[in-house]
């Protein structure tokens, strides 16, 4: 696998890999991170390209990576870092309705965010996330429906109340 290849790889996915990253990690600079080592593995592993220049292979690599990021924050440097980019955020100019969604896409469970996300905010094809999740494209379709019957149910739901006591939620 050349430099050439490699490029084309890292134009074609990059954007999509920085998004799926913002969705699970909600700061931009963590999901840019995110990316560059997804794109840094994939180079040094460049000789099995045919295996490493997959959707399927950098969506498991990011999920990872993402995992790794996950286990290395506590609460509250989370919560100091959001403080201090949210200039950065790209969700603060959205409007509510905006956010009502991805406030009720985050309550959905794991599962179905993922697949949410990646239908409508990283613009996947079907057939490319049937082969990321390792399922075919009829399961798919299947998992996607009830996915988004879930979410209409939660964008009409009214969010969970949560309790603020000593600066913790309860």
């Amino acid at each position: 696998m050349g430099e050439r290849e490699f490029e084309v790889l890292f134009r074609t996915y990059h954007p999509v890999l920085v998004s799926a990253a913002y969705n699970r990690l909600n700061d931009l600079g963590d999901a840019e991170d995110a990316a560059a080592e997804v794109f840094a593995q994939a180079w040094r592993r460049r000789d099995e390209a045919a295996h490493v220049f997959s959707i399927a292979w950098l969506y498991s690599t990011l999920r990872n990576v993402v995992g790794n990021q996950y286990r290395g924050r506590t609460r509250h440097a989370r919560r100091v870092e959001q403080a201090e980019t949210n200039h950065r955020d790209p969700a603060a100019g959205a409007s509510d309705d905006a956010l009502d969604v991805r406030t009720a896409v985050n309550r959905l469970d794991p599962a179905d965010r993922e697949l949410i996300w990646m239908a409508f905010w990283e613009d996947l094809t079907r057939d490319e996330m049937a082969e990321i999740l390792g399922c075919s494209a009829a399961t798919l379709r299947v998992r996607l429906h009830r996915a988004k019957k879930r979410l209409e149910t939660a964008l009409t739901e009214d969010p969970p109340v949560v309790e603020v006591v000593n600066g913790e939620a309860s």
